[in-house]
């Protein structure tokens, strides 16, 4: 009797002390996972702790897989992230957590976006919203403004700059309710991107005045250097020479500030270049001419090229044309010498993709093994726990979880043979074909493979990128900034669903 009794004291206390150990690890690994730096660390400590979460008390559950979804989502790993998002969907639909709702639909929107399919995202924010709407405690009006600057922002990808103004002036509006330093200034910078796209350059201005002054209290110097800039760009396309000038000289202060040589000599070269339409030639000389020192230095090509282009237009002011002849000469070589040196980078890029892809998917492989074996110990402790009391439930359970762990492993080494055969197969195919790496772009044409079109901005931006020029040479070709260059190519990669420049080519490729 006492042995009965005994018996069933630690089948009820053992399971507690168990649960507890439980909840602790997942907790911590909740931390660290919110604190890494690197999606891939976060997600390796949730992985650790992914039986133990199955058992966990329902809100740590409903905390773990927003986690899961929000790492997966970060990775690019779509499917997986909403894997965990649906199961954390229904999870705070049970427990009528609102808050944690819209949080899950924020980051469904999210995944959504890095996959182009902008119109389901917009959909899902609006979800999001409906629940948030009308409550006024501060977290609601957080994860509510979170949505609207998304929302802004797919609205910008769209070229509906009246829908992204709209929505970022929302959420700006919240920031100001809140006293949140930190959004008033980011929207403020969001809105004055939008402005400027539809030439609406005084309310541009006037936001990124606002921008610059918070951005100054909040230190933060990077975003401040890109609106230093931007603010250069957008007086110098008012033709008001003097206050370009201003903001250019503030941008590389700050660029010097940070140390980052290549923001250093960009703004240096739009220094002298503003100086050659204010008529200083000499100073205009002076600086293309330390712009060309520091090159030698740092191998910086794509901006001694545009330092000399610079002095060639200064030789032709002057009407010196044998001067402008030999720039001009140097300037052509210069850029040469880069397109050659990067279609050879993308060749070479191209032809290591296949064994990149292949050493991926074997960490895949073995990463999965990992998981199914974490699983498996913690499945064998528990079945140890309840080994008194039904040992033949146990091993039915056991057969049931083997067969069909074997039955997922033999559909996934299919699987990957099957994508390994399909990889081989392109490999050949650029190996056999070289003539298939010039990608003839037409704008047209593009527009109709994509789920939501290119501006034409975005497009010429593409195209000239893919032609192998350099982001100074587009910024220079279309009379924008580098910085602009990079947005403009951010946003073309996202609708296009890469990453890169090389991944829009490799897209290029097979869609040509």
């Amino acid at each position: 009797m006492k042995s009965i009794l005994l018996l069933l004291l630690l089948l009820l206390t053992g399971p507690l002390s168990y649960s507890q150990e439980n909840e602790s690890s997942i907790d911590e690994s909740l931390k660290k996972a919110f604190e890494a730096q690197n999606p891939e660390e976060g997600l390796s400590y949730l992985n650790k702790v992914s039986s133990a979460a199955n058992s966990a008390n329902d809100s740590t559950k409903l905390e773990y897989f927003i986690a899961k979804g929000v790492a997966h989502g970060q990775l690019g790993n779509a499917d997986s992230s909403f894997v965990f998002l649906d199961q954390a969907e229904q999870l705070a639909k049970t427990l009528t957590n609102d808050l944690q709702l819209i949080k899950v639909f924020n980051t469904k929107g999210l995944v959504l976006m890095g996959l182009s399919k902008y119109e389901e995202a917009l959909d899902i924010f609006k979800q999001g919203l409906a629940i948030g709407e009308g409550k006024d405690e501060e977290q609601y009006l957080v994860a509510v403004r979170k949505i609207l600057g998304n929302s802004g922002g797919i609205f910008y990808q769209l070229g509906d700059f009246e829908g992204a103004i709209r929505n970022t002036a929302r959420a700006l509006d919240i920031s100001r309710q809140l006293n949140d330093f930190s959004g008033l200034a980011y929207n403020n910078l969001r809105l004055a991107i939008s402005y400027q796209a539809i030439d609406s350059l005084d309310k541009c201005v006037n936001h990124l005045t606002q921008a610059n002054r918070l951005l100054q209290d909040l230190g933060d110097t990077t975003t401040l250097l890109y609106v230093e800039n931007t603010l250069g760009m957008v007086y110098d396309k008012k033709q008001d020479f003097n206050n370009s000038l201003v903001h250019y000289q503030a941008g590389n202060k700050l660029a010097k500030a940070i140390k980052n040589e290549e923001e250093i000599i960009h703004t240096t070269l739009s220094i002298g270049q503003t100086y050659f339409k204010l008529g200083d030639l000499k100073t205009a000389q002076s600086i293309a001419n330390s712009v060309i020192e520091q090159t030698e230095a740092n191998g910086m090509a794509n901006h001694k090229q545009a330092a000399y282009s610079l002095l060639y237009d200064i030789s032709v002011k002057r009407n010196n044309w044998k001067e402008a002849l030999t720039n001009r000469n140097k300037s052509l070589e210069i850029k040469d010498s880069i397109s050659n040196a990067d279609v050879k980078s993308r060749i070479a890029e191209l032809e290591t993709k296949y064994e990149t892809e292949k050493k991926e998917a074997e960490i895949s492989r073995l990463s999965l093994e990992n998981d199914l074996k974490t699983a498996n110990l913690a499945k064998s402790r528990n079945a140890t726990i309840a080994l008194g009391v039904g040992g033949t439930l146990t091993i039915i359970l056991l057969i049931v979880f083997f067969t069909l762990r074997h039955k997922k492993q033999l559909a996934e080494k299919e699987a990957q043979e099957l994508q390994m055969d399909a990889l081989k197969k392109r490999f050949m195919e650029l190996h056999a074909s070289p003539a298939e790496l010039a990608v003839a772009l037409e704008f047209k044409e593009l527009n109709n493979k994509l789920n939501t079109e290119l501006t034409e901005r975005e497009f010429e931006a593409l195209k000239l990128s893919l032609e192998g020029k350099t982001n100074t040479e587009i910024a220079d070709q279309l009379f924008i900034s580098v910085s602009t260059v990079k947005f403009h190519l951010r946003n073309t990669y996202s609708k296009m669903g890469v990453g890169n420049r090389k991944e829009a080519f490799q897209l290029m490729l097979k869609t040509s």
